[in-house]
């Protein structure tokens, strides 16, 4: 997974959690090393084990992966568009004309 710099965004988040990285790691179900590894020795994190290292920091995994720092509101609202690809196309619709 290469997103941009989500190393240096997951750097960040973890500074301001004021969590070490051993406790991260234990909290996200792996072994107390693995946080370093991804960060000081570019290992390279599986999407669903991200997910869980953001949930015990807590950040989110859209800003730590994509830079994009989604509310939960966002969020709902992007999963109510996938269940519903209709009014996705819809809004899409709208939103390319209002911008023309």
């Amino acid at each position: 997974m290469e997103y941009g710099d989500f190393r240096e965004r997951l750097r960040t988040a973890v500074a301001a959690s004021d969590k070490s990285l051993r406790a991260i790691s234990l909290a996200a179900g792996a072994g107390p090393g693995y946080l370093h590894s991804i960060l000081e020795e570019g290992k390279s994190p599986s999407v669903d084990r991200l997910m869980k290292v953001c949930d015990a920091i807590p950040v989110s995994p859209a800003y730590i992966m994509l830079g994009i720092d989604a509310k939960p509101e966002d969020m709902t609202i992007l999963e109510l568009l996938h269940k519903n690809p209709d009014a996705r196309d819809g809004i899409l619709r709208i939103l390319g004309a209002a911008s023309s």
